[in-house]
């Protein structure tokens, strides 16, 4: 067993995309991942007892911060709140994530991607470290999965991680996101 999921389904699922669990399990081990990816002790947070297995989260506020929050640029009693109302995923969602469709050459409305500059979780901590002098932001280069949108902006918060919302400058992000509606004919009415 590795947590509360079965490891002969794991092996199992990752061997449909020849990958090692072993490999797997020694890069969640020697990195980063495995304090962000620890599995839910239910004692501590009672709205999680009855849940299948296979839910994980974070181990604790100090993965929680390293994962979503930028110190300095948030209110550390929103960290206590926040680590005190998490709630799991499944693990399949993490397995997944990179199996959604790379592009959406149909799509005609308007795109907008925003995330935090110092975005841990979909940029490594730097969005603007991309690694090609033509291509502004890791964000940016989701315009490439966009061809046909009628309109594509990459908008980086400063001075926040992925949680937006639970930074102090939070409302400024809001206002981007609806500015950006309102410009395309996307405000209520």
């Amino acid at each position: 067993m590795i947590g509360n999921v079965n490891a002969t389904t794991i092996d199992q699922y990752l061997a449909k995309y020849n990958i090692n669990l072993a490999e797997v399990v020694q890069v969640v081990q020697t990195t980063d991942l495995a304090d962000f990816i620890a599995g839910i002790d239910p004692s501590d947070l009672p709205h999680m007892q009855d849940l299948p297995t296979g839910y994980i989260t974070w181990v604790d506020a100090g993965s929680n911060q390293y994962a979503f929050l930028l110190p300095e640029y948030f209110d550390p009693e929103i960290l206590l709140f926040s680590e005190s109302h998490k709630f799991p995923y499944t693990l399949g969602e993490l397995l997944t994530i990179g199996g959604a469709p790379k592009m959406a050459p149909m799509f005609t409305g308007p795109v907008q991607v925003i995330t935090g500059n110092e975005d841990a979780i979909y940029c490594g901590g730097d969005c603007m470290m991309t690694g090609d002098p033509a291509l502004a932001s890791i964000p940016a280069a989701v315009k490439m999965a966009f061809p046909a949108a009628s309109a594509f902006e990459a908008y980086i918060q400063p001075n926040t991680g992925h949680a937006i919302n639970l930074h102090y400058n939070s409302t400024a992000a809001y206002n981007v996101m609806l500015q950006f509606l309102n410009n395309h004919g996307l405000a209520p009415s």
